[in-house]
Formats: C-alpha cells, sequence, structure tokens
C-alpha cells in the first residue's frame, strides 16, 4: 500500500535521450520546471525509464549545480569540501540527519522571524501604541530593538 506521501508525489520518467517525461501532466519538462517544483513544494520522483532506478537525488544536485553556475553562492567552497570529506565516513549518517535537522529548524526560525518582522512593521505603519506627544523615531527604534532581539533569541 502506498503512503500518502507517495500517493501525491509526482513521477517524472527520465529516458536514455536525458529528456524528463511528467507523467501527471504527460508532457516533457526540463531541468527549470523541476526547480519551480521545488520552490512550490511540489514533491516528484525522477526515475530512470529504462531501469526504475531512482536519480531524484542525481537530480537535485544537478538542479543546485545549475542554480550556482547561474552565479549564486549559497554553498561555500569550504562546506562543499567538508561535505565531500564526510562521504563514505562512518560519521555520514549522523552529519544526514543533522543537516536535515538544521535545515528544518532554519525554516522554522525563518518563519518565526519573519512572523515577527511583519508584526512590527504593522505596528509601526499603525502608529502602534503611542501617546499623543511620543517620539515616533524613539517608538521605531524601540519597535526595531524588539525585533533585533525576537531574531537573536531564534539564532
Amino acid at each position: 500500500m502506498k503512503s500518502n506521501q507517495a500517493a501525491n508525489q509526482v513521477v517524472i520518467r527520465k529516458y536514455a535521450n536525458r529528456r524528463l517525461y511528467d507523467t501527471s501532466s504527460s508532457k516533457y519538462v526540463t531541468i527549470d520546471d523541476l526547480k519551480l517544483m521545488v520552490k512550490n513544494n511540489i514533491d516528484f520522483r525522477v526515475i530512470d525509464a529504462t531501469n526504475d532506478q531512482d536519480l531524484t537525488r542525481f537530480t537535485l544536485v544537478q538542479i543546485i549545480l545549475e542554480i550556482e553556475s547561474e552565479g549564486h553562492r549559497l554553498l561555500p567552497i569550504a562546506v562543499l569540501q567538508q561535505l565531500i570529506r564526510f562521504y563514505g565516513d562512518r560519521m555520514e549518517p549522523i552529519l544526514s540527519r543533522y543537516l536535515e535537522r538544521s535545515m528544518n529548524a532554519f525554516l522554522d526560525h525563518q518563519g518565526h522571524a519573519e512572523d515577527a518582522l511583519g508584526a512590527s512593521l504593522d505596528n509601526i505603519r499603525s502608529g502602534g501604541t503611542a501617546s499623543p506627544g511620543t517620539d515616533s523615531l524613539r517608538m521605531i527604534r524601540d519597535e526595531f530593538d524588539q525585533l533585533k532581539a525576537k531574531l537573536d533569541r531564534l539564532a
């Protein structure tokens, strides 16, 4: 029996000619299309059409390589070198779990930080709870300091 995740997962078939076929929409797609699917949080698996081998990890790395080659520098060289050193090491599975959990924690903190920033900006825009005669600049600085303190706690 398939899990709920697998049931909602888009299957992309990769053919020998390197073409990618989205079985859910019955059309050929590109790496850029897959990049958009990732950004839109659409779960997919890339399967080799000849032998049913799962190529998802390889394809995601290919997407990262393409993004990095466009001038984005999310992954510093030192981090890439350290990652390579961990391949085959006995700590590899531990690092893998650590990276996944760290990324999830980062995303959780990012959401909290964005919420705090939004609330602070809304408060500033609405004039806050300042009484008449209160220095607006001081109020903005106070809001900024509170936001900075929240972000520091999340870091």
